[in-house]
């Protein structure tokens, strides 16, 4: 790493659209690429993104006259959409007031009483992530929760990743 250089942070993406670190070869194919556009003094360390795979809980109050499961699975799938990985990029902070107001759209959700991020990394009950540790608590500031540098969150398995739990 040259400290005066530009740092360039690549991630791919494997058939099932979860981000994978970047074969070398890619890496070869970009320094052939940029090589020509660059000024001899530049120079460009292309580096791997840090994957931080998260877990997403929340606890909300539902409307009693409403069936809390459809409810429930209506916030998840805002929330899968809201978590889509194309809509992510490296170094990109995610914002917890659009996490809330996201839920309140959901009819039928009358509070939110908690929202949590959970790092889940290696491999837990036979699902793989990705081997970064991360704490939420700690890099959460002014309601954004920011990820180190290089980095991108992804919520790897939105079945297992996203946690819902309602009360009426």
């Amino acid at each position: 790493n040259n400290p005066l250089s530009t740092q360039l942070y690549i991630v791919s993406r494997d058939t099932n659209s979860r981000l994978i670190v970047s074969p070398d070869t890619l890496k070869r194919n970009l320094v052939k690429y940029l090589n020509p556009y660059r000024m001899i003094s530049d120079a460009i360390d292309i580096l791997d993104a840090r994957i931080i795979n998260l877990q997403f809980s929340f606890d909300i109050l539902i409307d009693p006259s409403l069936n809390r499961s459809i409810v429930i699975q209506n916030v998840l799938t805002k929330l899968q959409a809201y978590f889509d990985i194309k809509n992510f990029h490296i170094d990109q902070p995610i914002m917890l007031a659009d996490l809330v107001n996201l839920i309140f759209q959901v009819p039928g959700v009358m509070s939110i009483n908690k929202t949590h991020f959970t790092n889940i990394s290696g491999m837990v009950n036979n699902l793989q992530y990705s081997n970064v540790r991360f704490d939420p608590h700690s890099n959460t500031k002014v309601g954004m929760l920011f990820p180190p540098a290089g980095g991108i969150f992804e919520i790897r398995y939105p079945a297992f990743d996203l946690v819902g739990k309602a009360s009426v």
